[in-house]
């Protein structure tokens, strides 16, 4: 008892204090023109710090719709490049007919789940079936390949990390035009190796990767790093190291690849496997 009238004691000083300070701004602005101005300017200065600090709070909240719309309009921006390409190389050919715009789709998706120290890394995004995603469909970035799905939920999707010694891509030497295959040696999850370069090619470090295009799952050019080492195999190939352009503990947006042809192209493979069966 003896706390609660200690306490209703302190709130009524505080009212009174108050008040008395109110008063006591309220005379003094009434009989004093410089002082009335130093007290509008005080309080003007209070109100646009704090109109300053609710916009600043409203912007970070609204940041996450706009990365989300910036996604959206890259993926946008990837398949209108893609066509152009399409354009351009099918204009260099005589007598050819412009097809369909890009062999691709790209569906931007947020990291959910990212893992970068195990020799079988997954990631998980937060899209799926509902979204147009599907098993075996490429995941990159502007800044690399990031892996492919391996299964597709209502909502979300699992991918196999590059950064999976398991997993394997195309990718071409752009300086030599010599395409080997990219494949992760469970150490650095900065570094990647590219393997099968035959040793009479000529590369330096620095030079850039990129995808080959002869994957079915990924587009050409997509950029993987540069060359920063070499280790000569059976005296018939290289192993390069390659400088990872996307830091993977950094991800947070990627784009699943829907490659529109897909179908056409598995069919006309299982076709060959089938016929190379029947021979042997």
């Amino acid at each position: 008892m003896k706390g609660r009238n200690r306490y209703i004691l302190h709130l009524i000083n505080l009212i009174v204090f108050i008040l008395l300070e109110t008063a006591a701004l309220w005379l003094i602005a009434r009989n004093s023109v410089l002082q009335r101005s130093d007290i509008l300017k005080s309080i003007s200065a209070v109100t646009n710090a704090l109109s300053a600090g609710s916009g600043n709070i409203g912007r970070y909240f609204s940041l996450g719709k706009i990365n989300i719309r910036l996604s959206e309009e890259n993926a946008a921006l990837r398949r209108e490049n893609d066509r152009l390409m399409a354009a351009l190389s099918a204009a260099a050919v005589p007598d050819s007919i412009l097809m369909e715009s890009s062999l691709f789709n790209y569906i931007p998706a947020q990291i959910v789940s990212n893992s970068t120290d195990r020799l079988h890394n997954i990631v998980i995004i937060n899209k799926g079936l509902r979204d147009g995603i599907r098993e075996d469909m490429g995941v990159v970035t502007d800044r690399g390949i990031v892996g492919y799905v391996l299964s597709a939920g209502e909502k979300y999707s699992k991918i196999s990390s590059i950064l999976d010694i398991d997993n394997m891509a195309s990718a071409t030497l752009t300086s030599s035009n010599t395409f080997g295959v990219i494949q992760w040696d469970g150490k650095s999850p900065r570094k990647i190796i590219l393997h099968d370069i035959p040793v009479h090619t000529s590369f330096t470090y620095g030079d850039t990767v990129v995808s080959s295009g002869y994957s079915l799952i990924y587009p050409s050019g997509i950029p993987v790093g540069t060359v920063s080492g070499q280790m000569l195999r059976d005296g018939v190939n290289y192993d390069l190291t390659i400088d990872l352009f996307e830091e993977f503990s950094r991800l947070r947006q990627v784009y699943v690849v829907s490659r529109k042809d897909i179908q056409e192209l598995n069919d006309l493979m299982d076709d060959q496997q089938e016929k190379g069966g029947e021979q042997s």
